[in-house]
């Protein structure tokens, strides 16, 4: 038996959801008889660009007798292009057809003349998949085709085509679906499928599926093989994805500050066989539809909004721990960073890259994570603390900001000698990933940072070799990266397999002394 998303096919321009831009216009060239000879259809993978194609192909056969009614899906020659069986229709896989004797081979099939007397058809999906010289072996035959020839060119990544192909074709970018769009759709599924189902799992359906139409009709399956009513908690153990009132619940626990809640909830979700990167990601989901929430309300909640930007904005940061380490720790100390950032313990930004190690004071304290203590120059120490010459600072945090997001307030009164380091911009491992050229952050994420007040060493393990060696030879432009971010007055050491280099602080101007290299 075929597939939903097969059965469920357009078989008018008129059923097709959400692309209107490019059927109203393919509707008024057929009926003005002025169809193109190449077309190329791009855009993401799910949203009807091979429908549309097929659908232009039943059109410029359609054995309606009105231009406006086709295609009419019906007729004889529309149901076969439907099943694949008509004899001027061609549908051709660029990913396993990509060479250029496959070409050559195409040239000499689309001179034969059409067996039904309609117009000739070729469809090439997944365009993007052809070599060069066979995109090159294609150009004649796409700027001068036969008569009554029509090239239709799919693909979700048009910028791999060369530019020749792209200017012989008409194009036409698919848009991506909207939650709604979809949502509708399904509906419509479910009821012809005799089946009920919950507005709340149609909607978490439609929203999983990215714009994505037919990965929507894939999951809608799954959900209707029984006949059952289909209901949120369905949807949710068939999409993998934790319950939403689990999410909630963890989601207050970070707003709130519960500390053994959120470790409690975390290890709860981790060893019922959620992944932490998925249990991070709904979360964050969660957050952002209250957030959505609050600024469409009527009444705002005040409180509410910086708590969860600032939760939003860390465990964002976080996220890229889960590239290396998807495990409950990871998980446990992102949602940490996240509640300790919401709740004003720690700076927003201070959930930096996964690695990094942040000491304060004059002495190196121990490796903790950042929510487990305050940061231990936000608040002045009593027997350093002297007479203020300005106005001292608040006894107690606002009530909206609980924690100054400076880390060294002027009414500290700190000793002159302890100035300059509050003077200069706060220097974080993560701001310096993010500012990185491209090539060269992929060349930085795998390192271990840790970072003092004096020293930023990136350290990369045996398995991270060709990382470690490509870095070597552009230490000069990561230290730059460095200095940019307010670095310069740091020590920066890079261990690894190849070797070790260490650069003294940049701070006086001259560069400093070369870097050692062992």
């Amino acid at each position: 038996m075929a597939s939903i998303y097969q059965r469920a096919r357009p078989r008018r321009f008129d059923q097709v959801v959400g692309q209107e831009h490019v059927l109203d216009v393919l509707a008024a060239a057929l009926k003005r008889d002025a169809v193109g000879h190449a077309y190329l259809f791009s855009g993401p993978r799910g949203v009807g660009k091979t429908t549309t194609a097929r659908l232009l192909a039943m059109a410029v056969n359609c054995e309606a007798t009105e231009p406006a009614e086709r295609p009419c899906g019906t007729c004889e020659s529309c149901v076969m292009v439907q099943t694949g069986r008509h004899p001027d229709v061609t549908e051709l896989d660029a990913a396993s057809n990509n060479s250029v004797d496959d070409v050559r081979d195409l040239r000499e099939k689309v001179r034969l003349a059409s067996l039904r007397g309609g117009r000739r058809v070729w469809v090439l999906d997944e365009a993007h998949m052809l070599s060069r010289a066979a995109a090159n072996a294609l150009l004649k035959t796409l700027e001068e085709p036969p008569p009554g020839l029509v090239f239709v060119l799919a693909t979700t990544e048009p910028e791999k085509l060369p530019a020749t192909v792209l200017s012989r074709c008409q194009h036409f970018r698919f848009r991506r679906l909207t939650d709604a769009q979809i949502r509708g759709k399904l509906e419509r599924l479910a009821t012809e499928a005799g089946v009920d189902a919950d507005a709340d799992a149609l909607a978490l359906v439609a929203r999983a599926a990215d714009g994505a139409m037919r990965d929507a009709e894939s999951m809608l399956e799954r959900l209707l093989v029984d006949g059952a009513k289909v209901r949120l908690e369905d949807a949710e153990a068939a999409l993998g994805l934790p319950p939403r009132e689990r999410l909630e619940a963890l989601g207050r626990a970070v707003l709130d500050g519960a500390w053994d809640a959120l470790l409690d909830e975390a290890g709860s979700l981790y060893r019922d066989g959620f992944a932490p990167r998925t249990v991070a990601e709904q979360l964050g989901r969660s957050l952002r539809d209250r957030l959505f929430a609050e600024v469409h309300a009527d009444a705002r909640d005040a409180d509410a909004l910086p708590l969860l930007m600032r939760a939003l904005d860390a465990l964002d940061a976080m996220s890229e721990r889960f590239v290396r380490q998807n495990d409950l720790y990871a998980l446990e100390v992102a949602l940490l960073r996240t509640a300790a950032a919401a709740t004003g313990l720690v700076r927003s930004d201070a959930a930096d890259a996964p690695d990094v190690v942040v000491r304060t004071g004059d002495a190196p304290s121990a490796a903790v994570p950042a929510p487990a203590q305050p940061d231990r120059d936000a608040t002045p120490a009593p027997e350093r603390a002297e007479a203020p010459p300005i106005e001292p600072a608040p006894v107690e945090p606002a009530p909206v900001e609980p924690a100054p997001f400076d880390p060294r307030p002027a009414a500290r009164g700190a000793r002159p000698a302890r100035e300059a380091p509050s003077a200069r911009p706060r220097f974080t491992w993560h701001a310096a990933l993010t500012q990185a050229p491209t090539q060269l952050k992929a060349f930085l994420l795998p390192a271990a940072a840790e970072l003092t007040e004096e020293r930023l060493i990136l350290r990369f393990e045996e398995r991270h070799a060709f990382h470690h060696g490509q870095l070597r030879r552009r230490e000069g432009e990561a230290i730059a990266v460095v200095d940019a971010q307010g670095g310069a007055h740091l020590t920066v050491v890079i261990e690894g397999p190849a070797g070790r280099s260490e650069h003294a602080p940049r701070s006086g101007g001259d560069g400093g002394p070369p870097a050692k290299k062992a």
